[in-house]
């Protein structure tokens, strides 16, 4: 396989999710790698675990799939992605409950290392250049030859070579990876976006020709909201905008060459819920 589709944070988006898989099946795609989070927040969890994992797919727990199984705490969450897994586990029913019991924590396919949050912890952000190498220099260490790192949890895209440093934040646009170096890789969220703009985020990772293409789809936010407030959930679950300060003192701070991420201390990552 030398072409996959890349997504992460489903979060139970159905409308994101369908917009993000018509365009993939367009892209001559041999498969495609799933960074977790299935659930949470969203109106259609029991239809995103079937639609994902039919898919010829390798896929990994996110840390909100996990709360759902009440195999995590939601202990750092907020209360609206408390409420809203509180609600995913009494409508989960056992067909998606079994699929996502079955995921693993991490696997490699494919040459990549797949994970949801830093490797060995579902619920740490990678954020920071000197977080990716941190991450990246463990993944040599454990699993030596694997160059390309796969996340997700932050819910923006992000491409971070170990010498090269940020290569994409935020955006879209292709990324070439060099044959040596290690890098991390995170599609961004196809289903709550956490920028003011609301797309579905998904990558395309071509392995012969070794590039990384970042994409932002249009979906129908509105029907998703009309979704949430037929099931008593809260309509702006699936798009969760960062302030204009926040996205002003990001940029700065990138600008200025800052190694540390600007909105993922652990007090942000508490108050996000993942």
């Amino acid at each position: 396989m030398t072409r996959l589709g890349v997504v992460s944070d489903i979060h139970a988006n159905l409308h994101a999710l369908d917009a993000a898989l018509e365009f993939l099946a367009t892209q001559d795609l041999d498969g495609y790698l799933c960074a977790g989070d299935l659930v949470g927040y969203g109106p259609f969890p029991n239809e995103c675990v079937r639609r994902v994992l039919d898919l010829p797919a390798t896929c990994v727990a996110g840390n909100h799939d996990l709360i759902a199984l009440g195999r995590l705490s939601d202990e750092r969450c907020i209360p609206l992605a408390r409420d809203s897994l509180r609600w995913t586990r009494s409508v989960l029913d056992d067909d998606a409950r079994a699929r996502l019991e079955a995921l693993p924590l991490g696997v490699t396919a494919h040459g990549i290392a797949l994970h949801h949050g830093a490797p060995g912890d579902p619920q740490q952000y990678v954020v920071s250049d000197a977080e990716a190498f941190a991450s990246l220099d463990e993944l040599g260490r454990v699993s030596p030859g694997v160059r390309i790192l796969v996340l997700g949890h932050t819910h923006r895209p992000m491409a971070i070579g170990r010498w090269r440093g940020s290569l994409l934040r935020a955006g879209t646009g292709s990324v070439s990876l060099e044959p040596d170096e290690p890098v991390m890789l995170n599609p961004g969220a196809v289903g709550q976006s956490r920028s003011r703009d609301p797309r579905a985020r998904v990558m395309v990772l071509d392995l012969a020709q070794r590039v990384a293409t970042f994409h932002a789809l249009d979906y129908d936010v509105a029907a998703c909201r009309q979704a949430l407030r037929e099931r008593a959930l809260p309509p702006d679950s699936c798009h969760v905008p960062r302030s204009r300060i926040r996205e002003v003192a990001g940029a700065l701070r990138r600008r200025l060459g800052g190694s540390h991420p600007v909105a993922r201390s652990s007090k942000e990552s508490s108050a996000t819920g993942g």
